[in-house]
């Protein structure tokens, strides 16, 4: 009896193993996917007196703040 309750649960942790597996690989490769391209530059979510913060695109592919802000409402801040 002890012996098909350790095998149930034995099966049930593989199955469950396997089935979260491809749910992983696909958050995974959505994260790999949101790469930037060096030099490229965005602009924050502006303060309430329309000031954001600018961002660059690192060597490594990942988006850093810069000491810098831009004034939303002027237009030329980077998208």
């Amino acid at each position: 009896m002890i012996k098909k309750i350790v095998l149930t649960a034995a099966v049930a942790a593989l199955a469950a193993s396997f089935a979260s597996a491809p749910a992983f690989a696909m958050k995974k490769h959505a994260k790999m996917a949101k790469k930037c391209t060096v030099g490229q530059m965005t602009s924050g979510k502006p303060n309430s007196m329309g000031w954001a913060v600018v961002s660059s695109c690192g060597m490594d592919g990942k988006m850093y703040a810069m000491p810098a802000m831009c004034y939303t409402p002027s237009g030329m801040c980077p998208r």
